[in-house]
């Protein structure tokens, strides 16, 4: 099921975020949430593999918006 758009919007956030400093871990708890809604397989996968994850799953969403709007 794809998360809404406000969802990915937060991951996107949380993404970002995770660039430059670490995470809470309540931060990082809803981040791996997300990711695990839209890959069920990352439930027991490390953190950084969920950032990874998360980066390919905005990137595609960010893809899919571009080539809607030039359609």
């Amino acid at each position: 099921m794809p998360l809404p758009p406000a969802q990915l919007e937060r991951m996107e956030y949380l993404l970002g975020k995770a660039q430059h400093t670490s995470l809470t871990p309540t931060e990082q708890d809803e981040l791996r949430r997300y990711v695990v809604a839209e890959q069920s397989g990352a439930k027991d996968v490390t953190f950084e593999t969920v950032v990874t994850l998360g980066l390919i799953i905005v990137g595609a969403y960010l893809l899919y918006k571009y080539l809607e709007s030039t359609a």
